[in-house]
């Protein structure tokens, strides 16, 4: 906790004799994160691939072609099946598969084809209901030539005064006016460009097809719905075949996945004619067991041993350590950035921080609740991964909100416990008062209360940038020493100290026009830190170093947000119940006043503005609390840019080995 997993730089060294029993060995324990080597010398160079690698690669290419025709997707797994037992089936039903799903797919395709051809015929002929002419009337003529389409000007006085030797047919379709003109080649040019030049002309050419449109329209929809059944049926198939054989394809496509990943392993290695040698890191507690199981698997021909090379910080692989509650908040560092092998890892710290700013600015058990049964739903669909580690978060950030709701009293704006506000009685929904639990009064009104609230928040953001600048100061220490750190971070400490002190005394002195206390103890001693903050800001940073001293001011007030986000819920909330039921409920006080059709807008208002606040809900908190943290708190000591630990190996979800 805080500090990442001890690391401990291995050189695992052999005989490509025992290079296939080292690599399983190391695949199956899953503690080695390879640091691959670049360089070809004369010595080594970068080994090859097993033989086996290619052959594994075409198949898992030919499953995952099935897998996406089939349409295959991760799921959670039932009973594993063994990697033994599968190589012994995999060629054969894999070929089986190839050859039962591609041909139904390409059939699929080859319907689809015809159905849209046919869709697209039965679209082109349906204006031609209009017209009471036979499809093959409109072509086959060669002195000839025909216009179809749909225009809404008159055509007969127009036409009629380029050639008084033409046919003009009309008739209507969904509203349109569609036509068909017949005109002698010679007249064909003046004729395109009189429509051309009318902007309600659209031309539609008629299919070349024989026979009247209602009939050609109803032998259509037949293939149509020929081809639909069909087009069913063969889908029917596949769905049967994906029931039938999804277990197989999750657990082969894990198999070749594995054994894909061991057989290209030496594309990572140091390889010379006759050996191989691996560079990596483990955790520190892990080496014992690892030249164990190396002994064994091997007879004890692979060499294992530390390296004592220096390398820089920023290679040693991070794993972070952390206790359960406190792993999904790994997701919120590393999507910042990975810290240095020697940083502070705050993720147990943020799990403490983060929804405790989350549920002072939610601070409603009616939104708590469902924050919290939403989070249980997401985590229930997705069991691992970064959604899974989110709805965590949520979760417990729905809790707290829950805990902080009952100390606000709050239920969806409404008030749980009776209360006085400003000399008024407020009944509440328990009709009781609140009991006072730790000293405290409850329940605590936020509108009533925003001074106290806010001063609280400007204690929270002191000591969690306090936190912050000692965990920079141990880091510069390890890092760069403790004269570096007093320079660094010590000086910003003494500066938020001293400012603090100074604040304390000067703004009453300020606000109620008194002199200022330049005689209290408080207030010099704190301008005293400030100064002494200052000349070792300067003597570490330089001059120019004061110009950054008002934003540590700003990274105090900018915890204020804590209490306006949370006011400005509960205010929403409390807008949406007053004009649901003021004017719509209750009426000049009176149920159902308006009349039932006005309750009714009122319920939906109710629905409606809670629906929206609580999304607001979710969202605004959730983004402040992580700015509060990203740009305030880890500015303080968190650099990030180390390398993350990847293990070579597999988290085997469908087989076992």
């Amino acid at each position: 906790m805080l500090k990442p997993t001890r690391m401990a730089r291995v050189v695992i060294a052999g005989t490509k004799e025992i290079m296939e029993p080292t690599i399983s060995t190391l695949h199956r324990m899953d503690v080695l994160h390879i640091t691959d080597y670049l360089e070809d010398g004369e010595d080594f160079k970068i080994g090859h691939p097993l033989k086996t690698a290619s052959e594994l690669s075409e198949k898992l290419l030919s499953l995952r072609a099935i897998s996406s025709q089939l349409g295959v997707s991760g799921k959670m797994p039932g009973e594993k099946i063994s990697a033994k037992q599968l190589p012994s089936v995999i060629d054969e039903k894999i070929k089986k598969l190839q050859e039962e799903v591609t041909s139904r797919v390409d059939e699929l395709r080859n319907i689809e084809f015809r159905l849209k051809e046919k869709e697209d015929l039965i679209a082109a002929v349906k204006p031609f209901f209009g017209l009471e002419l036979p499809l093959e009337a409109y072509s086959g003529y060669g002195s000839i030539r025909v216009f179809t389409g749909f225009i809404n000007a008159e055509l007969e006085g127009r036409v009629s005064k380029i050639t008084d030797n033409y046919e003009l047919f009309t008739g209507e379709y969904e509203k349109r006016r569609i036509f068909a003109l017949f005109v002698p080649e010679a007249f064909e040019e003046e004729v395109r460009k009189l429509l051309q030049d009318e902007r309600t002309f659209v031309e539609i050419k008629a299919p070349a097809l024989e026979g009247n449109p209602p009939v050609i329209i109803e032998a259509l929809n037949n293939e149509v719905s020929e081809l639909k059944q069909k087009h069913e049926s063969i889908n029917s198939e596949l769905e049967k075949i994906k029931k039938e054989y999804s277990g197989f394809i999750l657990a082969s496509d894990e198999y070749l996945s594995v054994e894909t990943q061991k057989a290209e392993a030496p594309l990572r290695f140091a390889t010379s004619t006759n050996a191989f040698v691996i560079d990596g890191w483990i955790p520190a507690a892990k080496y014992d067991e690892i030249e164990k199981e190396l002994k064994e698997s091997t007879g004890g021909l692979a060499y294992i041993t530390k390296s004592t090379d220096q390398v820089s910080v920023e290679e040693i692989p991070v794993k972070m350590e952390n206790p359960g509650p406190a792993e999904p908040f790994e997701l919120l560092i590393d999507t910042f950035a990975t810290p240095k092998y020697k940083e502070i890892d705050p993720s147990a710290v943020i799990f403490i921080t983060f929804p405790l700013f989350y549920g002072i600015m939610l601070g409603d058990v009616g939104y708590g609740l469902l924050v919290s049964a939403l989070a249980l739903a997401i985590k229930n669909k997705f069991r691992t991964g970064g959604l899974n580690a989110l709805a965590l978060i949520l979760l417990l950030s729905g809790i707290m909100s829950t805990l902080l709701g009952v100390l606000y009293g709050e239920f969806f704006g409404l008030p749980i416990f009776n209360m006085v506000v400003h000399g008024e009685l407020e009944k509440g929904i328990l009709g009781i008062a609140a009991p006072a639990i730790a000293g405290i009064n409850m329940p605590i009104h936020r509108f009533d209360a925003v001074q106290p609230l806010l001063l609280f928040t400007f204690v929270i953001g002191i000591l969690h940038l306090t936190l912050g600048l000692v965990f920079g100061f141990r880091n510069v220490t390890i890092m760069h020493g403790l004269k570096h750190a007093i320079y660094e971070k010590g000086s910003w400490m003494l500066l938020l100290f001293g400012g603090v002190a100074v604040v304390a005394k000067l703004m009453p002195a300020l606000i109620s026009k008194t002199p200022v206390p330049t005689g209290n103890p408080v207030f010099a001693g704190g301008l005293l830190l400030a100064i002494i903050g200052v000349v070792l800001l300067i003597k570490g940073e330089g001059p120019i170093a004061i110009m950054e001293i008002p934003t540590l001011l700003s990274n105090v007030l900018s915890y204020a947000r804590i209490l306006a986000i949370g006011l400005s819920s509960a205010g929403i909330a409390l807008v949406v119940n007053t004009l649901s039921k003021d004017l719509f409920i209750m009426p000049d006080g009176v149920l159902l006043g308006g009349g039932i059709g006005a309750a009714i807008i009122g319920i939906l208002i109710l629905v409606v503005g809670h629906s929206i606040n609580l999304l607001l809900g979710i969202i605004g908190p959730g983004l402040h609390s992580l700015r509060l943290h990203y740009v305030e708190f880890f500015t303080k000591f968190y650099e990030g840019g180390g390398t993350r630990y990847i293990p070579f190996g597999y988290i085997r979800k469908y087989t076992e080995e």
